[in-house]
């Protein structure tokens, strides 16, 4: 390799892109600041869902692992993210599964540099541009099957570009959304764009800064026939139509797990990431204004599809970035530095030596700090204890091995994968405990609404909360009630009166879930 060839590699893009890499590093490993990495609720069940998978050879059709909905229908929509997972857990332990996280995550932030440096032509912008993304991102930052969803609709974002730019790769559309559909329900994310993005050109003209370029007759016959493979390629899943109907039941009959969790509120502009996204999205307009320019009406069109689905729910700020970046890029080209220069920086001075010198310094130094800071198996298992009651996990199975338990939903996971024979009364698979109506109530016996009648009616033999949850202070000073067990992360209750209980369940965690 060349000298001169090594001035390119450690080139300042190469040192950002570094810099891009190793900061998920430092978010992900911190691990008792409140980054919801091991505090998301899901990813263990991610993992039973997967091991039954492999262990049955068959997929799931019905709920195997509560006692309230056991038995009913129930599809698993993220069942190949799941296995991704797995894998990596299955490799190399809880270490295995925060490198198939990570992975993921960098995969994105490259895409996401990648798009901001081809749209704004240069690398200072879109290293701004993608600190921005970064910061965005923390919402889904954790062992999140949505992350392999977003990675798909930036693969799709690469082709469309390429499409503009008269570089025909539209045909990877088929395959593409045939894998997005086993992986997460965000492939809906993906029609809508491709819709928006053919639309764009159906027309064409100009309308003060935005423009449209109508499509010529050949290009709109492939964005049909890309279009509709893609459709079809949704039908290329184990459940057959279920899969491709299920984020339209999230839409429209799920409305009070959407108004009950934290992450599907709207944006809180009082919070720290709130205040950064008002910051940005009005730096945008200010620049906008101050140097106007043409924006392709398929720009505006995703800028206001992905800002209106992040005020909306604030899951989808990590939507918001991956679209609305690459914009923010051209507006900074010029800000705060001036453009870059390759040619400069690879030259053969005695200065673009010290520059490349300097880059590749930082290059390694950027990397000795990634590896420090993957967690080991060891401490991964140890920050356990900061999120789920793993203390009280002994008591538990000793006291209500054949009681019914009312448990925190948000431990159900935990519980699924770690106390097996203790059927769940509800986990985060909203879906279908909302169907049967165990999810109202649920919130209503934990809002302290008729919370006696509830554990009655469902014959609850013990009760599995936080410490400071109002029904823990209830049962408390109700008689029929007495504290099992209590520590700072969990309360187990259990019932002394005999009579409002039934201690035969209605099945057995374990059991291979069944096909139709």
């Amino acid at each position: 390799m060349s000298f001169n060839t090594l001035r390119r590699f450690f080139a300042r893009p190469a040192m950002l892109i570094s810099l891009l890499l190793a900061w998920p590093f430092y978010i992900l490993s911190d691990l008792r600041s409140g980054t919801p990495i091991l505090a998301d609720p899901d990813f263990l069940l991610h993992l039973r869902n997967a091991q039954m998978l492999i262990s049955s050879h068959h997929f799931p059709w019905q709920d195997v692992y509560s006692f309230t909905v056991f038995g009913h229908s129930w599809i698993d929509p993220e069942w190949l993210a799941e296995l991704l997972y797995y894998l990596g857990f299955y490799m190399f332990g809880e270490r295995g599964l925060f490198l198939v996280m990570l992975v993921a995550i960098e995969l994105i932030v490259a895409g996401v540099f990648l798009r901001c440096c081809r749209r704004s032509e240069d690398v200072n912008a879109a290293f701004l541009a993608t600190i921005f993304f970064v910061l965005t991102a923390i919402v889904n930052m954790g062992f999140r099957t949505i992350l392999f969803g977003w990675l798909c609709l930036i693969a799709e974002l690469l082709l469309l570009d390429a499409f503009r730019r008269n570089r025909d790769h539209l045909w990877l559309l088929v395959p593409l959304f045939a894998l997005w559909i086993n992986l997460h329900g965000s492939w809906l994310f993906g029609i809508v764009i491709y819709v928006l993005f053919m639309a764009s050109g159906l027309v064409g003209g100009s309308w003060g800064s935005i423009a449209a370029v109508r499509w010529l007759p050949q290009q709109r016959r492939k964005l049909i026939a890309a279009g509709a493979g893609s459709i079809a390629a949704l039908f290329f899943n184990p459940y057959g139509w279920r899969l491709v109907a299920y984020p339209f039941a999230l839409m429209f009959r799920q409305q009070q797990m959407v108004s009950s969790v934290q992450e599907w509120a709207s944006l809180d502009f009082h919070s720290a990431i709130g205040k950064i996204c008002m910051i940005v999205f009005a730096g945008m307009v200010v620049l906008m204004l101050a140097r106007p320019r043409t924006w392709q009406l398929h720009e505006v069109l995703f800028a206001l599809f992905a800002i209106y689905a992040a005020m909306t729910h604030t899951r989808f700020l990590f939507l918001a970035g991956i679209v609305v970046c690459p914009l923010l890029a051209v507006e900074l080209v010029g800000v705060l530095f001036a453009p870059y220069d390759l040619n400069r920086d690879a030259g053969v001075s005695r200065t673009s030596a010290i520059i490349a010198g300097c880059n590749a310094v930082i290059m390694a130094a950027g990397l000795v700090f990634a590896l420090l800071h993957i967690p080991s198996s060891s401490v991964l298992r140890a920050a356990e204890a900061h999120y789920y009651p793993v203390q009280a996990l002994p008591a538990l199975e000793t006291s209500c091995a054949q009681r019914r338990v009312f448990n925190d939903p948000n431990w159900g996971g935990y519980l699924i994968w770690n106390a097996r024979d203790i059927p769940v009364f509800m986990d985060t698979r909203i879906d279908i405990f909302d169907f049967d109506g165990v999810f109202p109530d649920a919130l209503n016996a934990l809002r302290m609404k008729d919370s006696l009648a509830i554990l009655d009616r469902y014959r609850i033999g013990c009760v599995f909360l936080k410490p400071d949850a109002p029904l823990v202070y209830l049962l408390r000073n109700t008689s029929g009630w007495r504290v099992q067990y209590q520590d700072a992360s969990a309360s187990l209750l259990v019932r002394t009166a005999s009579g409002a209980e039934n201690s035969s369940l209605p099945g057995q965690r374990g059991q291979e879930p069944v096909s139709p």
